[in-house]
């Protein structure tokens, strides 16, 4: 039978119960939260959720921009280096 271990997540405060054997999380409790909130202060948590996932995108859309151009650059490269290649190509049905 193997060994559970219960630990406490020092960032978020949740609870873990580990397997010791194998590192599998067995179980997870989330911390509870403050059920004493204020509904300004929900809201300010909503309306900032909204900007962080707008701030996500435009990094996300920016580097898959930055991306196309790195391909695009990569494929020019490797255009420019067989054009200058005057080997024939390999023909996949000759066997060596």
């Amino acid at each position: 039978m193997s060994k559970k271990v219960q630990a406490d997540c020092p960032c978020c405060g949740a609870r873990l119960v580990v397997d010791a054997a194998t590192g599998d999380v067995l179980s997870h409790e989330a911390p509870r939260r403050d059920p004493a909130r204020s509904f300004e202060e929900a809201l300010g948590e909503v309306r900032s959720g909204g900007k962080r996932r707008e701030e996500a995108f435009s990094r996300a859309f920016d580097r898959t921009r930055r991306l196309d151009d790195l391909l695009e650059k990569k494929f020019e490269e490797a255009r420019k280096k067989a054009a200058l290649d005057k080997t024939p190509p390999r023909n996949p049905f000759d066997s060596e």
